[in-house]
């Protein structure tokens, strides 16, 4: 009996069944694309949803949303309170192939806002400040003052702040029961009383 040779179906279904395997361990990913180039910065801020220059002070689910700080408010988001959650792609767990990310500065912001959510993408033209842009910025805009308060969190993420009480509940505990045992010491035996 000669060699067993595989025929061009076997060899296919196997292909077939090797990039299936491989896609079952692979996270949750939406597909997603752009429908085309994004606007040049003077056309985005002039058909953008909202507009506004702001800084980001940090940054949850893996640097998709930004907590920024409003600045300079240019179009549509007069009413944007003074810090603002910006959402560069979808909940945690998931991702999109536009998903956008930031890093701490400052940012001209060109979103949407759907249903109060403001949502961007990095199909849009956001993007980084820089005094180029400052043409842009509409007349009934004062310029923002170049040093303001920052952030008292900083950029400490949520789950430092509950490691952190977590452990000075842990220490008010602990010296709360030192206390007990201290007095409990000095305290006479009943029989004495």
């Amino acid at each position: 009996m000669r060699g067993w040779r595989p025929s061009l179906g076997v060899l296919l279904a196997a292909v077939l069944l090797s990039v299936g395997l491989l896609a079952v361990g692979r996270p949750s990913t939406v597909l997603g694309s752009c429908a085309g180039v994004p606007l040049a910065a003077d056309e985005a801020v002039l058909f953008g949803d909202v507009v506004f220059v702001g800084t980001v002070l940090r940054t949850e689910n893996e640097g998709r949303w930004a907590t920024v700080r409003v600045e300079e408010r240019w179009k549509g988001g007069r009413d944007l309170p003074e810090t603002v959650i910006v959402r560069g792609g979808p909940e945690p767990g998931t991702a999109t192939s536009v998903d956008r990310t930031y890093s701490p500065g400052r940012y001209l912001f060109i979103v949407t806002s759907e249903n109060g959510v403001l949502a961007d993408t990095s199909c849009g033209s956001t993007q980084p400040w820089s005094e180029e842009l400052a043409v842009l910025r509409p007349a009934d805009v004062t310029p923002a003052a170049e040093e303001l308060p920052t952030d008292p969190l900083g950029s400490i993420e949520p789950t430092t702040i509950a490691t952190i009480a977590a452990l000075l509940i842990a220490l008010l505990v602990a010296i709360v029961a030192y206390l007990y045992v201290l007095r409990a010491r000095r305290r006479p035996p009943d029989w004495l009383r």
